[in-house]
Formats: structure tokens, C-alpha cells, sequence
């Protein structure tokens, strides 16, 4: 399977679970687009993925670890203690300095975590007529 197909398996299932047509994502992007998305003819860019995640109120980082489980057909806790491992390895390589992870190879991932929802949560109060994301901790 292709990570376009997988991504559009992910896709079609997280709109379809919440109950969501392609005309109400249509905000964040064209119907014609979208489409193509779920059909598997088209890659999605970092920030329309940014985009789509934030209106499904997910990490861009679900829908790729989703993306990247589907493929695999591996379970997504698997990657996420892969993503973890990697990350503590460019920590104790040096790299922190460089790529602004935070200091504390323990606590690589809950802090990453924890950042992103916060600035997920700060970038959709800045937008005019959208309620505020919560993330539960």
C-alpha cells in the first residue's frame, strides 16, 4: 500500500467516525482537493495537513503516525515508542541545540507532546470564529 492510499484510508475513516461530510472540511480546504486526498490520487503539504489536523482537533503528528501504521500494519504505539527512541538518540547525539528539542532526554516526548498542544491551542485562539482546542494531558 502507498502512504497516499494509507493516508487516505486515515482520512476517510477519522471524517467518517466524527460524523463529517467533505463539505464541512471544505473550510479548510476544496472539496475537489479533499477528494483527491481520500482517494489516494493526491499528497497532502505540511501545512494543509496542519490545517486538517487542527479542524479534526488532532496533531498533524496523529494523522501521520495513523498514515504510517496503516502502511506498516503495525500498531501506532509501536511508532510512537520508535519516534520516542529516535528523538532521545538525537538528544544524546547533540542535535538538541540545533533542532530546539528540549534538554532532558527523559522527558523528550511528554514535553514535545505538551508543546504542540499548547502552541496547537494558542494558534486557534488567534483565529477568529473557532473555539479554543483542549487536549486532555
Amino acid at each position: 500500500m502507498t502512504l497516499k492510499e494509507s493516508f487516505a484510508n486515515v482520512l476517510r475513516g477519522i471524517r467518517s467516525k466524527r460524523n463529517l461530510t467533505q463539505r464541512q472540511l471544505s473550510e479548510v480546504t476544496s472539496r475537489t482537493y479533499l477528494s483527491k486526498l481520500e482517494a489516494g490520487k493526491s499528497s497532502i503539504t505540511l501545512d494543509k495537513l496542519d490545517q486538517l489536523s487542527e479542524h479534526l482537533n488532532l496533531s498533524p503528528l496523529t494523522l501521520l503516525a495513523s498514515t504510517l501504521s496503516e502502511r506498516a500494519g503495525e500498531p501506532v504505539g509501536n511508532l510512537v515508542l520508535k519516534l520516542r527512541d529516535e528523538l532521545q538518540e538525537l538528544l544524546q547525539d547533540g542535535e538538541r541545540s540545533r533542532l530546539a528539542l528540549p534538554g532532558n532526554a527523559t522527558l523528550a516526548m511528554p514535553a514535545l507532546l505538551r508543546a504542540y498542544r499548547k502552541s496547537s491551542t494558542e494558534r486557534s485562539a488567534q483565529v477568529s470564529g473557532q473555539a479554543e482546542l483542549s487536549f486532555p494531558e
